[in-house]
């Protein structure tokens, strides 16, 4: 029984929060690290004081040969660090799983106020519980302790935020209605998991005598060897982690917001700080601007949407736009009706592109439908960050597509010089565009290197472009559209009507290959340019490129057998995640 405490530890708390650091290093941000020191060191100074007083009444008490004999206000050590250790845990369940959410979309400048309150008049309820529990006294002393302690935290997190709508608030650390807003099934997950875990682990070391609740103070009731007053503090410890936690992203996303309505502006943990003070108001437009976007990439492309997830703060929001944009206008030519409705929106957004170089703001929103969403793309994308070429360049690409015409025996890329203007056009110019964007964000001043970066990028995107042809081979021939070269078809006996009408021939797995080969040759050179990116940038760089060439890998080992598909070939999400991982790394 000696050291018993210590040896709980080493069973279960400490190996469940390394695998957990493990898991997530690579994804760390100074956000993260900000948010769980700050819990931390609220979690210790609001426990020790409560902790204290119940040894110190012998309602909880140890065993002496069961702890390592120093303590903190007649704390064990062992007890003080179970304070840190479980807020740990249960931080970084809820960065993993809050991970790829965008905060600002969550903002709302109002809330349900019947949910509010009634969430409200229920925590006080179960208050009053608590202090029934310690008046009654005896068996249910603990509980009481516990309700007594927890309610009023609670509370203080879920409605202070809202005391003072519309005015200044002394000291504003939660907003009820971005609380409710987030989704819910990450909140319970990052509650339920670590609430679990630490259930079953409670209940192993109340069996063995590790720790004990005094006879005479508790319920006496028991679920599986769990005493229901430890159920109950560890759901209610995790609830209040959860939700300190979710103050910290609200701190974070008002700040990300201030950066989305003022492009000048420099996110820091000072202004998200001086932003609780005093929140500015949340324009519902630039919310919903954002939200569109991010679940036009969720919809559209999962890829860029988890790769997004690894910039932060405003880079990330800017990104986000950006794809957003490139993604409404492909699927306006894409999905027209005819070549006709197709030229039109490109000419459309031609004209909104130049409006918007000249300062001029095309009321489409009002027009609403496919219009006012072209309009609102552009109007959102981060133009003082971008340069002018590569934006007219990727329409030029658009039209290039326009030039299929299987009818008339019309195919655009007839050798492999037009495969590299193509995909030049349509996706070396995202990569620049990506990378016009960080270097906004990275870089004071330009540097020497600058240029040959940029260049890196616009062959990395042309590099994802030949996977995504190499991919789509039989959903391209569906719709009239060859992307390999005629060249190359004509050396193995082929013309591009004998694609369309057999886009699975065997003999297609072959220049499928050559494709992805085109596609390696891209890649490997940029690949050690994006290294000199700066640090912080360069690893979710890195990661979402590598995320596109794992799907040319995935092609490789079918084997010609995804020919046959009708739906694009997807890396599963496990697969998504140890690339990035490992990228990351």
């Amino acid at each position: 029984m000696v050291l018993d405490y210590l040896f709980f530890h080493c069973t279960y708390t400490i190996p469940l929060a390394t695998a957990l650091t493990v898991l997530y290093y690579p994804f760390f941000t100074p956000q993260d690290l900000s948010k769980i020191c700050i819990l931390i060191t609220i979690a210790v100074i609001a426990t020790i004081p409560w902790d204290s007083y119940l040894i110190r009444t012998a309602i909880w008490t140890y065993p002496p040969d069961a702890v390592i004999g120093p303590t903190l206000f007649r704390i064990p050590i062992e007890e003080v660090f179970f304070f840190v250790i479980q807020t740990y845990t249960t931080s970084l369940v809820y960065c993993i799983f809050t991970k790829p959410l965008v905060r600002p979309i969550y903002l709302r400048s109002d809330g349900n106020k019947r949910l509010r309150n009634g969430v409200a008049v229920g925590i006080l309820g179960l208050m009053s519980i608590g202090i029934a529990c310690l008046l009654s006294g005896e068996w249910t002393t603990y509980l009481g302790l516990i309700l007594v302690w927890v309610c009023p935290v609670l509370l203080f997190q879920w409605y202070v935020g809202s005391l003072s709508e519309g005015g200044c608030l002394l000291f504003r650390i939660l907003s009820y209605p971005f609380l409710t807003a987030l989704p819910w099934k990450q909140i319970v997950v990052s509650v339920c998991l670590p609430t679990m875990y630490l259930w079953i682990a409670d209940a192993r070391a109340m069996g063995t005598g590790t720790w004990r609740i005094e006879s005479g103070t508790k319920i006496s009731y028991q679920c599986y060897g769990l005493e229901v007053e430890e159920a109950t503090f560890f759901l209610a410890t995790n609830i209040m982690i959860v939700m300190g936690l979710a103050g910290c992203d609200y701190a974070f996303a008002l700040e990300e917001y201030r950066g989305l309505s003022e492009p000048a502006s420099k996110s820091s943990l000072k202004g998200a700080i001086l932003g609780l003070i005093k929140p500015m108001p949340v324009d519902g437009r630039l919310v919903s601007a954002l939200s569109q976007a991010v679940s036009c990439l969720k919809e559209k492309s999962q890829s860029m949407f988890l790769g997004s997830a690894l910039f932060q703060g405003q880079l990330r929001i800017d990104l986000i736009f950006l794809y957003s944009f490139c993604r409404v206008v492909d699927d306006l030519i894409d999905e027209a009706e005819n070549e006709h409705e197709a030229r039109y929106w490109l000419t459309q957004c031609k004209n909104i592109l130049d409006a918007r170089m000249n300062n001029e703001h095309p009321d489409g929103q009002l027009k609403g439908g496919k219009y006012g969403t072209l309009c609102q793309s552009i109007d959102f994308l981060p133009l003082s960050r971008l340069s002018k070429e590569p934006l007219y360049d990727l329409l030029k690409g658009f039209e290039m597509d326009l030039g299929f015409n299987p009818e008339k025996g019309t195919f655009p890329i007839e050798t492999e010089r037009n495969l590299d203007q193509y995909t030049a056009y349509v996706a070396g110019t995202v990569g620049a565009l990506v990378l016009d964007v960080i270097f906004s964000h990275c870089y004071h001043e330009r540097t020497p290197r600058m240029a040959e970066i940029r260049n890196a990028g616009t062959e990395m995107g042309m590099a994802v472009q030949c996977v995504n042809i190499a991919r789509d081979i039989r959903r391209d021939a569906a719709i009239g559209r060859v992307y390999i070269p005629t060249t190359w078809l004509n050396e193995v006996g082929l013309t591009p009507g004998d694609v369309l009408q057999s886009p699975s021939a065997p003999v297609i797995y072959e220049l499928q290959n050559k494709m992805l080969q085109k596609a390696d040759g891209y890649y490997r050179p940029s690949r050690v340019a994006i290294e000199e990116l700066p640090i912080g940038v360069r690893e979710p760089v890195r990661a979402t490129a590598e995320s596109y060439m794992e799907i040319g890998r995935l092609l490789r080992e079918t084997k010609g057998k995804n020919l046959d598909r009708t739906t694009k070939l997807r890396v599963s999400l496990r697969g998504r995640l140890v690339v990035g991982w490992l990228a990351m790394l």
